[in-house]
């Protein structure tokens, strides 16, 4: 039955208000990604933190998968019906690769060196991706991207040996578990895009952070702990001049540097799609550095931010090209 002229005017508004909603959730997408974004970013500089405090980064990574798992708990418990033996190895090697060596290896990095240097070199982690999918999947991309790939590397080679000093002033061990840790952070993406689907975003995530814990047992045992340190005072050397007890540091990388931001970009992508998620979510290394000055007083050269902000442009192209290119079954945006 066609709408009467009293219709009429009621299905535009709802059609209208339809559209509005529409914009305002993309908006709201956006906003979660890039807050999940900001925080990981805040959690690196409240790590060094920790560091200075007297907590060693392994330890750290431990106590962040022990909080992180127990407080996933319900959303695995919850889910657990629907797990199959066939979905413990691509879970546990999630587990293994994405979280405990790229977490245990960004800490032993950013502990070495600055945080902003240290994640330039992390976020070339896609260019890896991108390079696997080329050798193991045939998936061909744009002469643009390889020429962002190269430009890329070439940003890191500035942001490395352009500080004051250059690449002397620089640790090697620091570098090296930078390196370590971009591979790590691929590792995470490919391995996340195999996950069972079956399991929701959040079940998914709590079940490899529930692993995770489980890896670090045998490796840093949780009574092991130094729980003494909590109550320590830890100084933060830049612009604010204060300090902060190291619980609230290893508190903070728990809660608002796994659980609230992973939440927020498992929201933020099924309203923004992932593709417009992993540009959103370039706002990490972007922060980082600003948050890094502005708490511990690490500040970057000229030069050095050229090749950071010339990394990141060059990254950002790939991974554009990348999700353009690549089937939905492929894509999961990695996250430190």
């Amino acid at each position: 039955m066609r709408p009467s002229n009293f219709d009429r005017p009621i299905a535009q508004y709802v059609q209208r208000s339809g559209t509005m909603l529409g914009v305002i959730s993309r908006r709201t997408g956006y906003l979660m990604v890039i807050g999940g974004s900001v925080l990981f970013a805040c959690t690196g500089v409240i790590s060094k933190a920790a560091f200075d405090g007297g907590v060693a980064p392994l330890e750290l990574a431990a106590f962040r998968s022990y909080g992180a798992g127990l407080l996933m708990l319900p959303f695995v418990v919850l889910a657990a019906r629907r797990l199959t033996r066939r979905d413990l190895v691509p879970i546990a090697l999630f587990a293994l690769v994405g979280i405990v060596l790229a977490q245990a290896f960004y800490y032993e990095a950013i502990s070495r060196m600055d945080i902003a240097v240290a994640l330039v070199i992390v976020y070339t982690g896609p260019l890896l991706v991108a390079a696997y999918q080329r050798l193991f999947h045939a998936e061909r991309l744009p002469l643009l991207a390889y020429l962002a790939m190269a430009l890329a590397v070439a940003g890191v080679a500035v942001a490395v040996v352009g500080g004051s000093g250059g690449i002397g002033a620089i640790s090697i061990v620091g570098i090296a578990f930078a390196l370590l840790t971009a591979f790590s952070f691929a590792g995470q993406a490919i391995l996340g895009a195999r996950q069972p689907q079956s399991l929701a975003p959040m079940a998914r995530t709590g079940a490899g952070m529930l692993v995770a814990a489980l890896i670090w047992v045998p490796l840093v045992p949780f009574w092991q702990l130094p729980f003494d340190l909590m109550t320590v005072q830890t100084q933060l050397d830049g612009r604010l001049q204060a300090s902060i007890p190291v619980g609230v540091a290893v508190l903070f990388a728990i809660v608002f540097g796994s659980i609230v931001p992973y939440a927020l970009i498992i929201v933020g992508f099924t309203r923004i799609g992932a593709g417009a998620g992993s540009m959103a979510g370039m706002t990490e290394p972007i922060v980082a550095p600003l948050l890094a000055w502005f708490v511990l007083g690490q500040l970057l050269s000229p030069l050095q931010a050229l090749g950071i902000a010339l990394t990141i442009a060059c990254v950002a192209v790939v991974e554009r090209q990348r999700f353009k290119h690549a089937s939905p079954s492929e894509i999961f945006v990695a996250e430190l």
